[in-house]
């Protein structure tokens, strides 16, 4: 459904439209992501978000709108899409109470908005439920990583990678980062100069114990103790 036009940077005009099913009746906060429309509960953002609570409750000047109270006044998000939009709002509005089936695809871009926005139940439920799915190594870290994760959590990624035959190759390096790729060699160094049971000095890691392997990673990422820190997903 056409709700809106909205004129872009070549000065034509471009139908709005309110999207299918996160344009909601008794929707009191508006947003628009890449001309679609969102009619959403304030309630959510304010109670949620900080970064929108922030936004949500500023005083406006007198004769003024409060932005996201209608259409006309919509809160535009950038760098984010419809559907992914759409992930994230799902989260509130799951028709299945407390049952959250959905693939790493999506809770990974949930984990990314919910840190982006700060909504730090959200980003905790995101961090959970990915923790629960099988994804690659790589993969895992860069997004936490990325989300300020509790390094707690990349222990036996770290582990995963240290203990493998094979090196960390360009593609895998350019993604970690230099920092995390020479921690990462500094580990591997560090395990492979343990000797075996049988005293023979062991090309791999994969001899190491996995508390062993844990402390090592720990001393050498510097990752403290998880004693007196927070839940799942705090950020370090």
């Amino acid at each position: 459904m056409v709700g809106a036009t909205q004129k872009n940077e070549f000065d034509s005009f471009v139908a709005v439209k309110k999207h299918e099913e996160y344009f909601l009746t008794g929707g009191d906060l508006f947003f628009l992501v890449d001309h679609v429309s969102f009619s959403v509960h304030r309630y959510f953002f304010e109670r949620e978000s900080l970064f929108f609570r922030s936004k949500l409750t500023s005083p406006v000047s007198p004769g003024s709108s409060v932005q996201g109270s209608s259409e006309s006044t919509a809160i535009i998000l950038d760098n984010v899409k419809p559907h992914e939009f759409a992930k994230f709002l799902w989260v509130f509005y799951n028709p299945k109470f407390s049952i959250y089936h959905a693939p790493v695809e999506d809770w990974t871009i949930i984990l990314k908005l919910a840190h982006r926005w700060k909504f730090p139940e959200v980003k905790e439920l995101a961090v959970r439920e990915l923790e629960l799915l099988a994804e690659p190594d790589i993969d895992r870290i860069c997004t936490y990583h990325e989300c300020d994760v509790d390094r707690n959590l990349l222990i036996p990624r770290y582990a995963a990678l240290c203990e493998r035959e094979d090196p960390l190759t360009v593609p895998e390096g350019f993604r970690l980062g230099m920092e995390t790729v020479l921690m990462i060699a500094r580990a591997r160094e560090s395990a492979r100069g343990n000797l075996t049971p049988s005293g023979i000095r062991s090309p791999t890691a994969a001899h190491i114990e996995e508390d062993e392997m844990s402390g090592l990673i720990r001393h050498v990422f510097g990752i403290p103790s998880p004693a007196g820190l927070g839940g799942i997903g705090s950020p370090v």
